[in-house]
């Protein structure tokens, strides 16, 4: 055989051998973006899963501060419980922002401040503007808008309490309502 034939046969050979290697890493590297994909639409899926139960929780927040009486301990003992759980429930939420936000809502919903000298009836109504405030912000990152700005209400209700700083992933606060 002539040497040009061998010359043929040996890049024919490694032409075969790179364009197979390069087939099988290609292959491998959309194995490894599907995956990625899937593992990110599942987390979404169960973001989009946790902010519809929460929610929930924080319309039965409202429901029950409307039905609620100065009085009514076992409305108290379950708002604990609901604030609990989206508590729990925002920990599956990616946006850090969201879930400061709705933690720190909810953070302010059972607790009064020193020196609160809010009647009952406001101190429930700032409860129902609490809601609705997490609630748009819970809202508008489903829609992908971005979070509307806290109301006056909201803002004077913060203002009421010392610490500015709350609700941050680093501070998660699970109490116990008094019995």
């Amino acid at each position: 055989m002539d040497a040009s034939v061998w010359v043929g046969a040996v890049f024919g050979l490694v032409g075969t051998g790179v364009g197979g290697a390069l087939s099988i890493w290609s292959t491998i590297m959309a194995q490894r973006q599907q995956a990625a994909q899937a593992r990110q639409e599942q987390r979404e899926a169960g973001a989009s899963t946790a902010i519809e139960e929460v929610l929930t929780e924080l319309f039965e927040v409202q429901r029950d501060a409307r039905r609620a009486g100065p009085d009514d301990e076992a409305r108290r003992h379950l708002l604990h419980e609901r604030v609990l759980n989206v508590q729990v429930l925002m920990q599956r939420v990616p946006d850090a922002d969201l879930r400061t936000r709705v933690r720190e809502d909810t953070f302010f919903m059972p607790l009064l401040p020193s020196g609160d000298s809010r009647t009952w009836e406001e101190r429930r109504v700032d409860r129902m503007c609490l809601c609705a405030d997490a609630i748009a912000c819970l809202g508008a990152y489903l829609r992908g808008e971005p979070m509307p700005p806290r109301t006056d209400r909201v803002e004077a209700m913060r203002a009421l309490w010392p610490f500015a700083e709350v609700g941050s992933d680093r501070e998660t606060f699970i109490y116990e309502a008094e019995h």
